[in-house]
């Protein structure tokens, strides 16, 4: 029943933040303009990376991502988010394309129409004055692959109901050195970065964050985590590293990277890049980080979530270049929908927030007030 609830909690919070579907942009590189990119397999220092989805069954293994030109000198790079799984119960129910709703499933397990940045809004409203980042160039990333754009395993699980197995191809990781190399190939060194994602693409932004400096070192850097905070269980810790081999550069993390707990990924990057930015943002209730927690074990996560994001927040602001924009209620993710331009309840407009966030100015912590109190009603 537990199981039940939470999948029916987090099935709403996903179909929740859909947007309205669009007709497809044409396939130009005119400024302003999508473009898909159908990515090619690659070989890399001798390894040969293909890109793919998950592969889970009934899912197309198709890859592809997008890229628009911008007028300014500016380059966003967005990793996309859509769940995780990393076990027999939570990679049995993929979300594909074929579901009556979007929001079916615990994880994206191909690529879909709504997974296209022109049916997005928030910073993707390319039309709304507002947007601080209407002019740059976007690299959008999509995420099909269930490991937070981290893994890189084949994982062989067995279905609960069936007890037939299965395969995962936890190749999120992997798709990401496709998607370097081209940037390498066609994208120029920007004066302005910025690096960022939404739930599972938080966490995304954050394992290649790395790469992408030693790819453009110069100009001004910045990192947005939105609604990914890190808080996990020790058996997630476990799992994480096993059925995704999980991915983190040596070069910040050391030779033991994999043993980096999420709660301290981005405190890690901002201590290794002292000159660039890094922030995050959260609701004080956020339903679906919260349903995640419950499924990876967690009790009473109503308090145990958020009781563990404030206290991680805390230590991560005592770092000179690491803000936090605390927002009221249990919505989930920010950057792709409506509420990027009507959220104000951490004290000042969200949209205002980054747009000093990317410039010269230097934003402080923001946070909402009297928002701790668990909800009402709150299933688990």
């Amino acid at each position: 029943m537990k199981y039940l609830l939470l999948v029916a909690l987090l099935l709403g919070a996903c179909a929740a933040a859909e947007t309205v579907p669009l007709a497809a942009p044409a396939s130009t590189s005119a400024p302003g303009e999508w473009v898909r990119i159908d990515p090619q397999p690659v070989r890399i220092n001798g390894r040969l990376f293909e890109p793919t989805c998950s592969q889970a069954p009934g899912a197309d293994p198709a890859y592809a991502f997008w890229f628009k030109q911008g007028a300014s000198d500016g380059l966003v790079v967005y990793f996309d988010g859509g769940g995780a799984c990393w076990d027999d119960v939570t990679c049995a129910v993929p979300r594909l394309a074929t579901d009556r709703r979007d929001g079916e499933g615990l994880y994206k397990a191909e690529l879909n129409p709504s997974d296209e940045p022109v049916r997005m809004r928030g910073i993707f409203d390319l039309a709304n004055p507002r947007n601080p980042v209407r002019d740059w160039s976007i690299l959008f990333v999509p995420y099909c692959t269930g490991d937070v754009h981290s893994g890189s395993n084949t994982a062989h699980y067995r279905d609960p109901d069936t007890g037939e197995p299965y395969t995962i191809q936890h190749r999120g990781w992997d798709n990401v050195q496709v998607i370097l190399a081209w940037m390498r190939a066609n994208v120029p060194q920007p004066a302005r970065l910025l690096v960022t994602g939404s739930s599972a693409g938080a966490y995304g932004a954050a394992t290649h964050y790395a790469a992408l400096r030693e790819i453009y070192p110069r100009g001004r850097a910045v990192f947005l985590g939105d609604a990914g905070q890190g808080v996990t269980t020790p058996d997630f810790f476990s799992s994480r590293n096993t059925s995704w081999n999980y991915q983190l550069p040596a070069s910040v993390f050391g030779r033991n990277a994999q043993l980096t707990a999420d709660d301290d990924i981005v405190a890690r990057l901002a201590a290794h890049f002292p000159r660039d930015r890094f922030a995050q943002y959260t609701t004080s209730y956020d339903v679906t980080q919260r349903a995640f927690y419950a499924l990876m074990g967690a009790a009473r996560t109503c308090d145990a979530w958020t009781n563990a994001m404030t206290r991680d927040l805390e230590r991560r602001q005592s770092a000179a270049n690491f803000r936090s924009y605390l927002a009221q209620g249990e919505t989930h993710t920010i950057l792709r929908s409506p509420l990027f331009y009507a959220e104000r309840s951490g004290g000042e407009p969200f949209a205002e927030w980054l747009s000093a966030l990317l410039s010269e100015q230097t934003p402080g912590n923001k946070s909402c007030t009297a928002c701790l109190a668990a909800p009402e009603r709150c299933s688990f």
